[in-house]
């Protein structure tokens, strides 16, 4: 029976290629969303300027980390897939290495921060930027705060929860496509060897 394996190595290009705009769009909301809250909690009132240590950001910080390494290592084999001088396609074994190298670390680093931001989200003491956003976003402003400027009010926290919400379950997403791809590593890695085989026996046949 001949396999194949030239659909599986596309389709792990194309989840790698997902892993990368995913990782990008992550890194791009939650990164938004950790730089409004720099630059106004010590002036925006519905940031309580007064009480900065009732904000827990660390959860941010790790979306923010992990979609960086889950970015540099899956834009390095994708880009390393795609260059005709590399030719991984014709190197199963190093293209299989290469994928779980990228994938694996991922993997457990995507897995890792969601529970850990999960963590953070349920604490009953402490708020995320995402649960205090989602929250109040639908708060009307005080009396006293009608004359402040727009960006000192709290009319862009729908947008703020939408995007941190966007950042946590994107980086589950992320983690299930990472998943895909080290399935499809090894998938790809026995078709190319069963291909390579046949191949063999087929030239033997031939020769003999």
């Amino acid at each position: 029976m001949k396999i194949n394996p030239a659909p599986l190595h596309l389709a792990q290009t194309v989840i790698t290629g997902l892993v990368v705009a995913f990782s990008i769009a992550i890194l791009g909301t939650a990164a938004h969303t950790l730089d409004v809250f720099n630059k106004q909690q010590t002036s925006n009132p519905w940031w309580l300027p007064l009480w900065p240590q009732h904000f827990d950001v660390h959860g941010t910080n790790a979306l923010v980390a992990s979609a960086t390494v889950t970015l540099a290592l899956s834009g390095v084999f994708l880009v390393m897939s795609l260059i005709p001088q590399v030719n991984l396609a014709n190197k199963h074994t190093l293209r299989a290495l290469l994928a779980l190298g990228s994938a694996g670390p991922s993997s457990l680093l995507t897995v890792v921060t969601v529970i850990y931001v999960h963590i953070l989200n349920a604490k009953s003491e402490l708020d995320t930027i995402q649960t205090w956003t989602c929250k109040y976003k639908n708060s009307a402003p005080m009396q006293q705060d009608m004359a402040l400027a727009s960006n000192m009010g709290n009319g862009n926290f729908t947008s703020l929860c939408h995007q941190s919400k966007f950042a946590l379950y994107g980086t589950l997403v992320v983690f299930v496509l990472l998943c895909a791809s080290m399935g499809l590593s090894v998938v790809g890695w026995m078709a190319d060897k069963w291909s390579e085989r046949q191949e063999r026996k087929e030239l033997e046949m031939q020769q003999s």
